[in-house]
């Protein structure tokens, strides 16, 4: 499991660019398999640049655009808390518990780290998911520090100096949008696991529910 950061790169136009590729777990929304994932800063078509992440998400779609300069911080979020009841939490853990070996509780415990970006806009109770990791707490905080550095840390002068101190693309001047890199290609054999896994946990989770109410 890991973020595996791209070297720091920018546009055609100098404004910042982040990308790497991560791991993700059985709950990811393509299951067990590394994903891209791309920050960038791109203009509507009024001009208002704006914050854009492509990568697909387990909330949200899959290329998403807000305002640049309502952008305040990113966070990291547990998926646990992100995306799972307090049901289907204490059913998962019903789960494991049924199982004699560790196997039930590796397979229902959903241990992804979530990067959320904040806004100061008319949807501020509701972040931006960026991505779903299955990575380490340490790479989760690199991926947030660069994040962070690029996108509001060196905002102010990359407007000044780009945009005379407004937060749109100049009018009279061209705007060359960035292409992310190519989406990660999934091994044949990694495609195979994920669905043996898969049948494992459906079994897994049949067994459970007839341990618990079939008896």
């Amino acid at each position: 499991m890991a973020i595996r950061l791209d070297p720091v790169a920018a546009d055609d136009q100098g404004l910042p660019v982040v990308t790497w590729e991560e791991d993700r777990n059985l709950f990811a929304p393509d299951g067990i398999s590394p994903a891209r994932v791309a920050c960038l800063i791109r203009p509507d078509a009024s001009g208002v640049l704006q914050f854009v992440s492509i990568g697909s998400v387990r909330h949200g779609a899959f290329e998403e655009a807000r305002p640049w300069e309502k952008l305040v911080s990113f966070a990291v979020e547990r998926a646990e808390q992100l995306y799972h009841s307090s049901a289907d939490r204490a059913l998962l853990d019903v789960l494991a518990n049924k199982s004699k070996s560790g196997a039930g509780r590796l397979l229902t415990t959903d241990g992804a780290l979530v990067m959320v970006a904040n806004f100061a806009d008319d949807r501020r109770s509701v972040p931006m998911h960026l991505n779903c990791a299955d990575c380490t707490p340490v790479e989760a905080a690199m991926l947030h520090d660069r994040l962070r550095l690029e996108f509001i840390d060196k905002r102010w002068d990359l407007v000044a100096d780009k945009c005379g101190g407004e937060h749109a693309w100049p009018k009279d001047r061209p705007f060359v949008a960035y292409t992310p890199p190519a989406p990660a290609t999934v091994p044949r054999w990694l495609v195979h696991l994920g669905d043996v896994v898969m049948v494992v946990v459906l079994g897994l989770i049949a067994g459970g529910l007839y341990l618990l109410f079939g008896r």
